[in-house]
C-alpha cells in the first residue's frame, strides 16, 4: 500500500511547503495531527517527537512512538522530508547514522525507498492537512524552532527553576562540577593504567576536544596515529604527519567558518604540542580567574584557535587533568565561558523556560553551561519523555552524591 502522488495543498503558489515546515510540524504537538496513519495503515502516535538534532544525522534524535493497536512503544530517530524518494536522493541508505531511524516522515507520498531500516514506518504528514482549509505554511514561524517553540508538554523542572536564579545556578554548579570530577577520575584511571605516556594520554584528550562537531573520535585516531612523541622529536615534519594519518581516518570534513574547519585545527597541533607547550597545558594553573585567563591565552596564542573552542578544551582537559593529577583539590567556582552549543540552548530552553535571561544564569561561566551539557546527558536523555521520573523539580540536584563521591573517589 502506497500513497497516492499528492498536490500542494496550499491555496496559493507562493505557499510553498518547505522541509523546515514539515519538522515544524512533526516537533509542535499544538499543530501536530493527533491521529495520524503510517503506510500500512498503522495508528501512529507520538509521545515524544525526539531532540531537534542541529548537528549532523536523523532531523530528531531518541523520539518515543506508539503504533498500531495494541500500540506497541517504539523508541529511534525520525527521517523528515518533503518526498520518500529524498531518502535516497540525499544519501541516508547504507549511512550508519541513520540505522537507528524508526520513522520516515514526509510531506508527500510516494513509492517508500526499500532502503529504510528495518522496522522502519513510512508516515505522509502532508496527507492529514489536504482538507484543513485554514492551513497555511505562513502561519508557521520557522525562526522559532526549536527553541522558541517546545515540542512537549512544559517541563516540570522549568517550574522549579523558573524565576529562581540562584536555585537555578547551585543546580547547574554542582551538575558542572560532577561532570567534571567524572572526567578526572576516568583520566586518573588510565594514567594509572601506565599503558601511555601522560603526554600521550593529555595530547589524545586535547586533540578529541579539537576535533568537535563530529570528528572527536578522527582527530583521537589520528592522535594515535602520530604519537606525541613523534611531533616533539620531528616538529619539521609534524604537519605533514598529521595531514597524512588524516588521509587514512575517516572523518567528515564539513564546510564551516574558516578558522573553526577541522583542517585549521590540525594545522595547529605542531604550533600547540611543542614540547615547551604541552608543559604549560599539563601544568596549567585552574584555581584562579586569573589563572584560568592566562590558560585561555596560551590555547589562543597566535590564533591556534578561538577563545570558545578554547574555553571548552580547558573545561573539558586541562582541569579535569589537573584534578586527577592532584595539581588542584577543587573544581573552580568560575570558568571562561565557551560557545553555547545546540544541547545546552536545548536544555536551558527546558529548564527556564525560553524567555530566561541567560547572562542572569549560566551565560558567563563555564562552570553553568558544564551543568548544562551534564542535565542533558543525564537526565534529559535518560528520562524522556517520562520527566516525572527526574529528581530536579523535587528540589534535588546532585549535590550531596555525587561532588561528595566525587572527592571520596579521587
Amino acid at each position: 500500500m502506497t500513497y497516492p502522488c499528492m498536490k500542494p495543498v496550499c491555496r496559493y503558489p507562493r505557499e510553498e511547503v518547505c522541509e523546515r515546515h514539515v519538522q515544524a510540524l512533526w516537533y509542535d504537538r499544538n499543530m501536530r495531527p493527533e491521529r495520524m496513519l503510517s503506510k500500512d495503515g498503522e495508528e501512529v502516535r507520538v509521545v515524544d517527537p525526539g531532540e531537534w538534532n542541529l548537528g549532523p544525522g536523523p532531523d530528531f534524535l531518541g523520539a518515543v512512538l506508539e503504533v498500531g493497536t495494541p500500540r506497541r512503544r517504539v523508541k529511534g530517530d525520525v527521517e523528515v522530508h518533503l518526498k520518500p524518494g529524498d531518502w535516497v536522493a540525499h544519501a541516508h541508505a547504507g549511512d550508519p547514522a541513520y540505522a537507528n531511524v524508526i520513522a520516515h516522515i514526509t510531506w508527500y507520498g510516494g513509492e517508500e525507498p526499500s532502503s529504510l531500516p528495518a522496522g522502519a514506518i513510512a508516515v505522509c504528514i502532508g496527507r492529514s492537512f489536504a482538507n484543513v482549509p485554514w492551513f497555511s505554511p505562513e502561519q508557521i514561524d520557522l525562526a522559532a524552532y526549536p527553541f522558541s517553540k517546545l515540542g512537549a508538554d512544559e517541563r516540570p523542572c522549568r517550574d522549579a527553576l523558573r524565576d529562581r536564579p540562584e536555585l537555578a545556578r547551585k543546580v547547574l554548579a554542582e551538575a558542572g562540577g560532577h561532570r567534571l570530577w567524572t572526567k578526572a577520575r576516568r583520566l586518573a584511571a588510565i594514567v594509572d593504567s601506565a599503558l601511555k605516556s601522560r603526554e600521550q594520554i593529555f595530547y589524545e584528550e586535547v586533540m578529541g576536544a579539537l576535533g568537535y562537531g563530529g570528528n572527536t573520535a578522527a582527530f583521537r585516531r589520528i592522535a594515535e596515529l602520530v604519537p606525541w612523541e613523534r611531533l616533539a622529536a620531528e616538529p619539521e615534519n609534524a604537519l605533514n604527519a598529521l595531514v597524512a594519518a588524516a588521509e587514512f581516518v575517516d572523518w567528515p570534513k564539513r564546510r564551516g567558518r574558516p578558522c573553526n574547519s577541522p583542517s585549521h585545527r590540525l594545522a595547529a597541533a605542531p604550533m600547540l604540542f611543542s614540547p615547551a607547550r604541552m608543559k604549560a597545558m599539563m601544568f596549567a594553573g585552574t584555581e584562579t580567574k586569573a589563572e584560568c585567563r592566562d590558560a585561555i591565552s596560551l590555547l589562543t596564542e597566535n590564533r591556534m584557535m578561538g577563545r570558545g573552542r578554547a574555553a571548552a578544551v580547558f573545561a573539558n582537559v586541562i582541569v579535569p587533568w589537573a584534578l586527577a593529577e592532584m595539581n588542584a583539590a577543587e573544581v573552580p567556582g568560575w570558568l571562561p565561558p565557551e560557545d553555547v552549543s545546540a544541547p545546552m540552548r536545548l536544555t536551558a530552553h527546558r529548564l527556564f523556560g525560553r524567555d530566561h535571561n541567560p547572562q542572569s544564569v549560566y551565560a558567563g561561566n563555564g562552570l553553568m553551561l558544564q551543568g548544562l551539557v551534564q542535565i542533558h546527558r543525564e537526565y534529559c536523555l535518560r528520562f524522556r519523555p517520562e520527566c516525572t521520573a527526574c529528581p530536579i523539580p523535587r528540589f534535588a540536584p546532585p549535590r550531596d552524591g555525587l561532588r561528595d563521591a566525587a572527592q571520596t573517589t579521587k
